[in-house]
């Protein structure tokens, strides 16, 4: 009897081992590097209805540099493809401490159809065109909202979020 209770205790504390560092390949396979890494890269957000709370849980616990806050909504009328738009707000936050820059992309091609240039902190953009003519329709697009630092005088990326948004050209 104890002969097979050693054996018992053996196989668990195998099995257990094993399952340890199963879930540790896993986690160093599967976890995202950031830009604290060293590596230089920006990390990127999609928010969309269903990720929303995942991805503020993981933004929170980022290094704080990494915040930031943006102001804005998701559909845009323009008149027609060249006209400014009527109701487009893209802000940087007064409760930033770094400038950002936008992009907004084509759903279907991700052609750059919109950017601003650098935003400082509190910056609202004036109403703007296109940089594209679009034909009448709605369009799904993507804004791409970036974090940027400064040194001397260079601006560079520092991490981003996308933002899902619907361009409505009536004519």
């Amino acid at each position: 009897m104890e002969k097979k209770k050693k054996t018992a205790i053996i196989v668990g504390c195998v099995v257990f081992i094993l399952v340890a560092v199963i879930i540790t390949l896993v986690f160093l396979l599967l976890r995202k590097e950031t830009p604290e890494d060293g590596s230089g890269e920006a990390k990127t957000y999609v928010i969309e209805e269903g990720n929303y709370q995942e991805i503020m849980d993981e933004m929170d616990s980022q290094v704080e540099a990494g915040y930031f806050e943006t102001y804005m909504n998701t559909e845009w009328t323009f008149s027609d493809g060249t006209s400014e738009t009527q109701d487009a707000i893209l802000g940087n936050s007064p409760n930033n401490t770094s400038p950002i820059r936008c992009e907004v992309l084509l759903g279907d091609t991700d052609e750059v159809i919109y950017s601003t240039g650098v935003l400082p902190v509190g910056a609202q953009v004036a109403p703007f065109k296109l940089e594209k003519d679009l034909e009448a329709g709605v369009y799904d697009a993507l804004c791409m909202v970036y974090l940027m630092k400064e040194e001397n005088g260079t601006y560079t990326d520092v991490s981003s979020a996308g933002f899902r948004v619907t361009i409505t050209v009536e004519n």
